[in-house]
């Protein structure tokens, strides 16, 4: 059992590297507007996703609540997020945003207390603290220091509010019994179509077809989407049926550093020995915050050893 955990906290912090990597990548493809290609590469994504589709056709036929779940988790955790974030950082300094996206964890262990009932244990909260720490520390080192943008701040707090959202949502799915893997697929579909919708009134269909893309381009686009997009939601959906929705969420501690490191290999950005420390201080939170406390023995059963 232990050995299984261990091999789903790598997979987790896989994902999360793979996440802070698409930072990056979606870095380099400024040139083009955001929404076009935050809409491309969920279609890319939405794309992967058709043979699971297909191997669940049978399960397919939902109750109307289950659709709107799998609507909500679309339309928040990807349309939402995606164009928030997108107008946030225009708006506000890199530094804040990552700040604020690195809230994601406490929000999500405070959310799930309240709506999905998960227990906030003291090491789970000291767990969020010294990771969210070392995020604050990954920030400040890199930009000396907080400044506030109010519109900017907003919109991102929002966008980190949305993902969240949408993780109790899958939360919610898996507990009514939604394989994970059918959840991830159609609400990536969901997502898609609602980005497409947002990004055919912002301009028309000929201004997006006349744009010229590398065959670099391509291929970055098709990394992000396939392996950021597609099969890291499909592990990390995977990590809130098996952990919790809150557990699971600490892993997001480590990817503005991952950002940071995968900036300095590819974009050759400066990574200080203050970002060591940070390393440790996230690490130790993901510790505390995805370990899971022995149960305690029942009385019944003690009281029945001790008469045995």
């Amino acid at each position: 059992m232990k050995n299984k955990e261990g091999l789903l906290f790598i997979m987790l912090a896989g994902v999360v590297s793979i996440w802070g990597l698409n930072v990056v990548m979606v870095k380099y493809l400024t040139t083009f507007p955001p929404l076009f290609v935050s809409s491309l590469r969920m279609a890319l994504a939405a794309a992967c996703f058709i043979p699971i589709i297909w191997a669940y056709r049978k399960r397919l036929r939902m109750a109307k609540m289950e659709w709107l779940l799998l609507a909500g988790i679309g339309a928040t955790s990807i349309a939402l997020h995606q164009i928030t974030m997108a107008i946030g950082v225009q708006y506000t300094t890199a530094g804040n945003g990552s700040l604020i996206l690195g809230l994601n964890p406490l929000a999500t262990g405070l959310l799930a207390m309240l709506f999905l009932g998960e227990p906030m244990s003291w090491r789970k909260a000291l767990g969020i603290g010294v990771g969210f720490s070392g995020v604050l520390v990954v920030v400040l080192s890199q930009h000396g220091s907080l400044k506030v943008s109010g519109w900017g701040d907003a919109v991102m707090f929002f966008s980190m509010l949305m993902y969240v959202t949408g993780g109790l949502l899958i939360r919610k799915l898996v507990m009514r019994g939604v394989p994970v893997l059918l959840i991830t697929a159609l609400a990536q579909v969901f997502g898609m179509v609602f980005l497409w919708s947002v990004a055919l009134l912002d301009k028309p269909v000929t201004y997006y077809m006349s744009m010229e893309i590398s065959p670099f381009q391509w291929l970055v686009i098709l990394v992000s989407a396939v392996f950021s997009s597609a099969l890291g939601t499909v592990g990390w959906n995977y990590g809130i049926r098996q952990l919790g929705a809150s557990r699971t969420a600490v892993f997001l501690n480590g990817m503005p550093l991952a950002s940071l490191v995968f900036a300095a290999i590819f974009l050759g950005e400066k990574l200080q020995l203050i970002h060591v420390l940070a390393l440790c201080m996230i690490v130790a939170g993901v510790y505390l915050g995805s370990k899971k406390l022995p149960q305690p023995v029942a009385k019944s059963a003690v009281d029945a050893t001790t008469k045995a």
